[in-house]
């Protein structure tokens, strides 16, 4: 079901995805055309395969991420260590219970925040 990175679904795992969302929107009356097929176009990827892309496409996905993701993570382990050093962690894990909380809830509601895309 995933892909070679074990981060994101390859096609098997895509076609999974389809295949239930298809299921939910005919619960809803919403689907249009019949449902995609569970079974994949092209044969599963070889380990070499899966070993080469994962070097090839893998090395640039995490030179990317080092740009915009680092800066954020490094945010984030300041901010812990500050907290850490004051003996306020639990302020942060509450305000991070809190936010996680708000976020599911929007979900499970279909309510949107503000400037959301």
């Amino acid at each position: 079901m995933w892909s070679a990175d074990r981060l994101h679904p390859g096609e098997p795992g895509h076609r999974q995805l389809a295949v239930r969302f298809h299921a939910l929107l005919t619960e809803r009356g919403a689907a249009t055309g019949p449902a995609p097929s569970p079974e994949p176009d092209s044969p599963a990827p070889t380990r070499w395969e899966s070993l080469r892309r994962l070097a090839t496409a893998g090395t640039g996905w995490v030179a990317r991420r080092c740009t915009d993701l680092l800066p954020q993570l490094l945010s984030l382990a300041v901010d812990e260590i500050r907290h850490h050093a004051r003996g306020t962690t639990v302020r942060l894990d509450l305000r991070t219970t809190t936010a996680v909380s708000a976020a599911l809830a929007a979900l499970s509601t279909g309510e949107r925040r503000p400037g959301a895309v």
